[in-house]
Formats: structure tokens, sequence, C-alpha cells
């Protein structure tokens, strides 16, 4: 591949690529060479100079915002140039995926978990003189989670068990019925249920059918893949193996991000280990079945998670969204039938396949409170959740679908850290907004309110809200995998701009609206914490966000045009008062002299 060529020549030439390998990998890979200069032009992770002797990349996302990275990375980078010049590069980069240790950054590649500037500047010195101190590491806390999931049938050793019932006796209709009974939902955001997903694969027309998990976790405060591919790999990839078998795939890739080098080590080992056991390669268990198994390691951008982008990039193209219809279940890699789901899917199959046809895993969720009126049946599944930011024990963890915000917090995270309050949450990453405490009942969406709210009752309190992907639905919220908390003291108009900011850094550019609309949105924002706008002006300001926000959603190719109007929609929407707050009486730019003197409140 292309990609994986370039790679491999830049991590031998010492980071970076020169015209010479540009051109050796274009004759190798037998392409035009703008072709492979495309590539190196699109993804981030290429280099065509050499680097700096340290290169230090700290994460200026959500949680580690909220711990004041972006004002500490400025000063660093001040301290830096007066101490070794150029030869030391310190700027911003987008989330990591380590939140629950914020701030993180990577510093020549490895990671650092940083607990105050001196111990920074301790760590750059140290690589400046080369005898680096030794990284963090994220083993450390994935074992912890060995044998306490609920969803590693195995207690941490697997023999793959699910995979050899399958080929002794290959009833592919039966497994998918499993998954249907278990309710199991895509955990990457969108909901589908699985058993459908993997049925229209199998039934699709295509001369090969493959198999990719996406791996590349990149949504700020999400986390929870990092640890799955530590603790429970085995997981992972026997759900992508009776992927395989059942909707007749004879390929797959684990698409993983650069930043998680362990991860990356830790599947790839567990690749090799499935094939020493016979459960995959060719002539699985003697069978005659065959399914091959690959690591593809992606070269950066957050748009490569979304999932059309990324069958690009296996492609050896820039990661450039699809415009949808065909879906990838009928066109996707090489224009072939393909099956994609995240990681967290694939793991729980195995879970499901071998504990009572998927009933256990139904019997899992949580009855939701008496105020979703018809709605309280059972929810189905357990699911894990990312939850970081002012609590106490930020983490993943496993807990049944439908479980209260306020019980993950309190029961789970140790409650909130410092004896906050909560102030805002974020309930899937930057792409649902932040939402406060308590939410009045007006603006939550109408037709759940009509049939669920009870006569009288005019708030909501956010940590009453159920984990469910359907109740946050028909609530007009939207819940993800990663949750992050802010307390007491946080400037919610400050993270809401952080959050907007990723999505204006991250657009791939290929659309529009999403391309100029991110950059909108932003710059409504950042006149907001400013103290730029004036109160008379917010009436105009607010029909301007929201018309920004309909265009968007209704014509951007992907979700991230469709969502990243959502940070500061959010915060017109549910802080009225910190935003009158955040305006001048006086508008600075016709009156400067008196707007002076009248500050924002």
């Amino acid at each position: 591949m292309i990609i994986t060529a370039l790679l491999q020549r830049q991590t031998q030439r010492g980071g970076y690529l020169m015209p010479a390998d540009l051109r050796a990998v274009a004759e190798e890979q037998v392409v035009p060479l703008h072709r492979v200069q495309s590539l190196v032009s699109f993804y981030p992770h290429f280099r065509t100079a050499p680097p700096p002797k340290v290169e230090v990349h700290i994460c200026r996302d959500m949680s580690c915002h909220l711990r004041g990275s972006v004002p500490m990375t400025q000063r660093i980078e001040h301290w830096a140039e007066e101490k070794y010049g150029k030869q030391v590069e310190v700027c911003g980069v987008s989330c990591l995926g380590r939140c629950d240790r914020a701030p993180a950054a990577l510093i020549n590649e490895q990671l650092y978990v940083l607990r105050d500037e001196g111990e920074l500047k301790t760590i750059i010195d140290s690589h400046w003189h080369e005898n680096p101190l030794a990284p963090d590491t994220d083993r450390a806390l994935a074992e912890l989670k060995v044998g306490k999931w609920e969803m590693d049938v195995y207690t941490g050793t697997s023999n793959y068990e699910a995979v050899r019932r399958y080929i002794n006796d290959p009833k592919p209709h039966d497994l998918l019925t499993s998954l249907e009974t278990a309710g199991l939902l895509g955990m990457g955001g969108a909901g589908g249920r699985t058993f459908k997903k993997w049925a229209e694969v199998m039934e699709a027309k295509g001369t090969d059918k493959f198999i990719v998990c996406n791996a590349d976790e990149s949504e700020p405060g999400t986390f929870k893949d990092r640890d799955i591919l530590l603790a429970t790999p085995h997981l992972v990839i026997e759900g992508m193996i009776l992927a395989g078998l059942v909707v007749g795939a004879s390929r797959g890739w684990v698409y993983m991000r650069h930043e998680y080098p362990e991860q990356i080590a830790s599947i790839t080992s567990e690749i090799a280990r499935a094939k020493q056991l016979g459960v995959l390669g060719r002539d699985m268990l003697g069978s005659g079945r065959s399914f091959e198994l690959a690591v593809f390691v992606s070269p950066g951008n957050y748009i490569c998670g979304e999932q059309t982008a990324l069958i690009e990039a296996l492609e050896n193209n820039r990661a450039e969204p699809r415009i949808r219809p065909p879906e990838l279940v009928t066109n996707g890699y090489q224009n072939q039938p393909t099956l994609l789901n995240n990681v967290e899917t694939f793991a729980w199959v195995p879970a499901v396949v071998l504990r009572s046809a998927g009933q256990w895993f139904a019997d899992q969720g949580r009855k939701v409170g008496p105020w979703v009126g018809d709605q309280s049946n059972s929810m189905k599944g357990k699911r894990l959740f990312s939850i970081s930011g002012d609590v106490a024990r930020p983490g993943v963890y496993e807990v049944p679908t439908g479980i209260p915000l306020g019980e993950l917090i309190d029961d789970f995270c140790g409650g909130m850290a410092e004896g906050k309050e909560i102030v805002a949450v974020a309930l899937s990453g930057p792409s649902g907004g932040l939402v406060p405490a308590t939410i009045p009942i007006k603006l939550l969406s109408r037709g759940f309110v009509k049939a669920c709210v009870p006569e009288g009752v005019t708030e909501f309190k956010i940590r009453e809200l159920p984990l469910d992907i359907n109740i946050s639905r028909a609530i007009g919220l939207m819940i993800g995998a990663g949750i992050v908390v802010y307390g007491t003291g946080a400037n919610v108009i400050a993270e809401a701009l952080a959050c907007s900011l990723f999505f204006s850094r991250e657009s791939c550019g290929k659309c529009v609206p999403c391309r100029i609309g991110s950059q909108k949105i932003t710059e409504i924002g950042a006149q907001l914490l400013r103290g730029e706008l004036t109160r008379s002006e917010l009436p105009v300001i607010r029909n301007i966000a929201l018309e920004l926000s309909q265009v968007m959603t209704a014509t951007s190719i992907c979700g991230l045009g469709q969502v990243a109007s959502n940070p500061i929609r959010s915060v017109l929407d549910y802080f009225p008062e910190l935003v009158e707050q955040a305006c001048r009486k006086i508008n600075p730019v016709t009156h400067p002299a008196k707007a002076a003197e009248i500050t924002p409140e």
C-alpha cells in the first residue's frame, strides 16, 4: 500500500521524506508521482523536511483544555524558543486519547502525562540531551480491566471458542439471530442495529467482501477503544473473524490511529497468536475457509474516523468522505460489499454468541425511570463509557445501558472532583455540544415532552438522563462514548469555543458548508468570548447561528460538518444568562471609549 510504504520510509529516514523517497514509492507501487505527493500533502503525519531535535505536541482539546493546556503550550513554546531556538518545536494538537490523564503530550512520538510545567521542561531537556525520561504507558491502566469486564467472556485468556464452534457448525442465520436477540447496536456513534448491517453485507452481491474495524479513535473525550485494544484484543479479533465467516469476506483490516503504538503492537501480536492457533488465515482449523487480517496504521487526521473517509485512506486516497448512497454495505472497499464496525461492537460479539445466544446481553440493560412514560421498557445490553473532566476518577467504565448519568458519576467515578457542582456536560465529545446541569423542559424535543413528561414539570436534571442512545435522541440530545463533565469554575463559553475550533481545524475542506460554516460559527464563539458582541445583537447572532447550523446539517457530506455548529449553538441555546453576561451593553466598534469603560459582567 502507498501509505504504508510512505510511513515505513519516513521512519527509516528519521522522521521525514525526501523527494527521492516519493519517487521510489511511486515506482514501487506503480503509480504516478503526483498521486504520492497528494497523499503526503494531505496527511499531517508526513513531513517533507527534517524534524527538529525535539517535537512537543500538547493536546488542546476538552479535558486537556479544561486543565489549561493551551496557555501552558504558549508558555512552554516561549521558554523553548529562548532556550533552544528552532531545534525544539512546541505546538498544540488535537485529542491524543488520554483525556483521563489530562493534560497529555507526545514528545518525539512518546507519550507523557503532564503534572506541571516544571516536569514538562525536565522531559524536554532529557530529550534534548538524548537521555529521554521513560514515557508513560496505557498498558498499566488497561491491565486493571483484565478479567473485570463482563464483555470478556474468557476472563482474560481466549482460545477462540466462538470461532471454533462456528467452524464446526456454521449457521450464519443463527448467529445473526443471536445478534438480533441481544439488541447489539453499533458502538461508534450511529447506533445502528448490528445484525442488520451484517445481514446486508452477507446478502450483498460482489466478487469479494471485506471487514474493517474502525480503531481510529480520535473523537475528543473518547478513549474506551484504547483500553479494549490492550485489555481484550482477542475479543476484537474474534469478533472480526466471526464477521468474516458470516458475511463471506476474505480479508479485513484493523484501522489504527498512529498515536496508539502500544495498541498497534497489541493487536498485531494477537493477530499472530490467532494464526498460530489456526483460527485465522488459510484453511482455518482445516475447514477450507480462509480469512486474513492485517493492521493499517493511519497517517493522521480526525476525518479518517468517518467511515467512508477511512475506506478512501485504505484505498490509498486522500481521506475525503464520499457522498452517500451508495453505502459501504454494498459499495465499500474497492467498490465491494464491506462491513465496518467499531472496536467495541466487534468486542461484544463473542460474549453475545457464547452466552445464551444473545439473551444474556439483552438482559443486562437498566429499566429507565418512570418519567419516560410508555418507553420504560428494559433497555438492552451493556456498554463502555469514557468519562473525564471534573470527576474524581476519570476512566473507562462498563455499565448497563440506561444507567443515569448521575449514577455513573457517583458510583463509578467517585463523584465530582473537589466537591464541585456540575456546570455543563458534553455527552458526546464535542459533537453534541454542551448542556447545563438543568435544562428547561421547553428546550427538549416537543414530541418527547408531550408523550413522557408529567404536567407541571418545567426542568430536567441532566444527572437523571438515562445513558441510552434512543432515549437521548427522543429527548433531543446526543449521547456518544465520550462524556466530559465540567464543574464549578469552568468557562463554558471558552470550552465550547475550543470544541468549535477542533471541528474548524479538522475539516477536510472538501465541501463548502463545512469548510466555511465551521469557520463562521467559530468566529461567533470567539467574538462572544472576547466580549465583542452587544446584547442588542444577540437575536441576530442567534438567527445567524441557527441558519448556519441548518445549512451545515442539511448539506455537509459527512458527520463532521453536520455537528460542527453544535458547540456554539448549544451555548446560545442552553446558557442564555452566560451569553448575556459575556456581551457588552455598548458596541465596542461604534463607541470604543464608552465600551472600554463598561466591560462584560
